[in-house]
């Protein structure tokens, strides 16, 4: 499970709702210390199948507090919101959705903050960890992509989402790095290891960590916990890439 969350009970003062371009819309999203027209570097999250949940909202918040103007876009805001977070649910949505939609909005949120002067990061996770790899090799207006348990190869295609990120990845433009779980039976280690192999042999600007111990959805803001290290490593990671590339 990815992070489902409640969003219901959240909230912070800082948090700002805003509505950035999409593709033939304007896509809610949650931003912390964004300013339309400022040039402080920006980072995009790209949220799993659940959608927005308080776990990215909170993740909004610890980047801002780290100089970026954090936005977090509901890529689900066509399909609307499931009733009941459970996995079926999720997956049911994802079906009715379109991956060229959803690409389209990063690709026109990416394009208003470059207007602004900006430099642009994104950060994404299963769902958006995928999302990332495709938006890098289909752009260079991206910065800098950081990828946590994205799917490099596409087991269950379906009209709407054919593609696979391994076959686009000599067309990448952005450097990536990217954080995995030895156990994570979903995404599968050798298709990490595939794309990282292909990614190299192009010469591309690649890094990613297999952790032994943890699956998938294993980042958390927690003090304890059997995935604190992974994290607590991962996390520190990213922030250095950022701030290096942003």
């Amino acid at each position: 499970m990815c992070h489902p969350g409640d969003n219901s009970g959240y909230n912070h003062e800082t948090e700002q709702n805003v509505e950035l371009p999409g593709s033939g819309r304007t896509i809610p999203t949650f931003a912390y210390g964004y300013q339309p027209g400022e040039q402080q570097p920006a980072v995009i999250i790209l949220h799993d199948i659940y959608g927005v949940s308080p776990f990215y909202r909170d993740m909004a918040r610890r980047l801002a507090e780290q100089g970026y103007a954090a936005l977090l876009p509901d890529l689900f805001s066509r399909e609307g919101s499931i009733p009941n977070r459970n996995r079926e649910a999720a997956v049911t949505r994802l079906s009715k959705s379109s991956l060229a939609t959803q690409l389209e909005d990063v690709q026109s949120i990416v394009t208003q903050l470059k207007s602004e002067g900006r430099k642009v990061g994104v950060i994404g996770f299963c769902l958006g960890g995928t999302l990332v790899m495709h938006a890098t090799s289909r752009t260079s207006a991206i910065d800098a992509g950081v990828i946590y348990y994205g799917f490099p190869v596409n087991n269950n295609p379906i009209p709407q989402r054919r593609e696979s990120p391994i076959d686009e990845v000599e067309q990448l433009q952005a450097p990536l790095i990217g954080f995995f779980g030895a156990d994570d039976t979903a995404v599968g280690v050798h298709n990490v290891l595939a794309y990282k192999q292909k990614a190299l042999a192009a010469h591309k600007d690649i890094d990613f960590t297999i952790y032994p111990g943890v699956g998938h959805a294993f980042l958390t803001f927690e003090q304890e916990g059997p995935s604190v290290a992974a994290s607590q490593e991962s996390w520190s990671k990213a922030l250095a890439f950022l701030n290096k590339h942003l």
